[in-house]
């Protein structure tokens, strides 16, 4: 037992007892689909790799996310990068042998007519990068989702790809795939800071006074990554933006669920949840919602909030007036400047961070974890990581909007 540290660690089974290896090629530090899909894919590789989490796999930001998958974004990276890992969520089972519990739904958003130049241009982005994205009038909209008021709508855009998977049982997919392939998972295992020698990554100190010896760590750990990264002199450009949803049981008569809906002039998004439900949230990352902790006091959200968005909700499907709430939580969204990841190696030779995703780290997790860990495997930037430096925003070289919908906005989250 000597030089062995020991964790209560449930991930094969109830209270089982494993030790936590001393030494690793690669850590990754959290167990979020992002480090997850890390570990998973470095393990496909060969290499020795240990995740550690200091809950349990999937029990921060992935737990909260609205694990929405569409391809609807305003820039070409972002568009490559979520079709990439929507082709991977469709043959999750295939890749990893396990279930996300992928629903294919269809995505639907509309415009209004001072802004259709503006969605003229981003349809003709997605479909340019290969998105089955279609044009479809008020009436055609409505056929398709006759629940959806569309009075003030002109055009909407259907996706007919998009969906949602489970988030947990995403991470605990990545996570199982990557120990059957030979990686190691540990949870319940608090990281509380990185050892440093000679300006290279010598180890990960963990919080019972033990230690992991590596010359590579992935720090995946979300809102804590900025902390640890500050810990070795790495200062980076995120805050934290609490995020809220609210779960609907829509009304008898409703009819089938419906597809996932953006509402830019309402601020909601939405998508089904289950047979029964609809998940709905905001959509923007308004200043007064920034938090200055990396953990949230309070994860229930308020009688007025669930209100609320059930009003904004109902403007876009009227029947959801008479929906009843089932609950609802909040969360935090780690934000960069420009709402893109920083995924890169900083600071000490050995470190490499992935964070700022901005509410869209689950549906980038199969791509990114790909990209990253090819990365930090072969020592060189894979070309679909260029754009996504920490050192942009410093340089001026921030990721804007190619086709922005609507043209004048703020930051956009989920």
């Amino acid at each position: 037992m000597e030089g062995t540290t020991i964790c209560e660690n449930p991930f094969p089974g109830p209270m089982a007892r494993l030790r936590i290896p001393t030494r690793a090629e690669v850590v990754v530090v959290g167990g979020g689909c992002m480090g997850a899909s890390t570990a998973f894919h470095l393990a496909r590789r060969g290499v020795d790799v240990v995740l550690v989490e200091r809950g349990h796999i999937g029990s921060g930001a992935t737990g909260h996310s609205g694990a929405i998958i569409r391809q609807h974004y305003e820039t070409r990276l972002g568009i490559g990068l979520t079709r990439r890992s929507l082709l991977f969520f469709r043959r999750f089972k295939e890749e990893t042998g396990h279930s996300c519990d992928f629903h294919e739904t269809g995505f639907l958003s509309g415009t209004r007519a001072p802004d259709v130049p503006a969605f003229d241009a981003l349809l003709r982005l997605l479909t340019s990068e290969g998105v089955r994205a279609e044009r479809l009038s008020p009436d055609g909209a409505q056929q398709l989702e006759p629940q959806l008021a569309v009075s003030d709508y002109v055009a909407l855009v259907h996706d007919p790809e998009a969906g949602y998977a489970d988030p947990a049982v995403t991470a605990v997919g990545f996570a199982k795939a990557a120990e059957s392939l030979g990686g190691t998972i540990r949870q319940d295992v608090d990281v509380r800071g990185l050892v440093v020698r000679g300006g290279q990554i010598a180890g990960v100190r963990l919080g019972d006074g033990g230690q992991i010896k590596t010359s590579n760590v992935v720090l995946a750990a979300g809102t804590w990554t900025r902390m640890l990264a500050r810990a070795v002199g790495v200062r980076l450009p995120i805050h934290f933006v609490r995020g809220e949803v609210a779960i609907l049981r829509r009304p008898v008569g409703f009819g089938r669920p419906p597809r996932i809906h953006f509402d830019f002039y309402g601020n909601t998004y939405s998508r089904p949840e289950g047979e029964k439900d609809v998940l709905v949230g905001y959509m923007d990352a308004r200043p007064h919602r920034i938090v200055q902790q990396p953990v949230l006091r309070e994860q229930s959200v308020s009688t007025s909030t669930i209100r609320d968005l059930t009003r904004r909700l109902a403007r876009r499907f009227p029947s959801m007036t008479r929906a009843q709430p089932r609950g609802g939580w909040a969360g935090l969204y780690d934000v960069s400047p420009d709402s893109y990841p920083i995924l890169d190696a900083v600071g000490p030779r050995g470190l490499f961070v992935e964070v700022g995703f901005s509410g869209h780290g689950f549906k980038l997790s199969p791509e990114v974890g790909r990209l990253m860990a090819e990365f930090v495997a072969s020592g060189r930037r894979p070309e679909g990581l260029s754009e996504l430096g920490a050192g942009r925003f410093r340089e001026g070289r921030e990721i804007k909007p190619a086709a922005p919908l609507p043209p004048r906005r703020g930051s956009r989250l989920p």
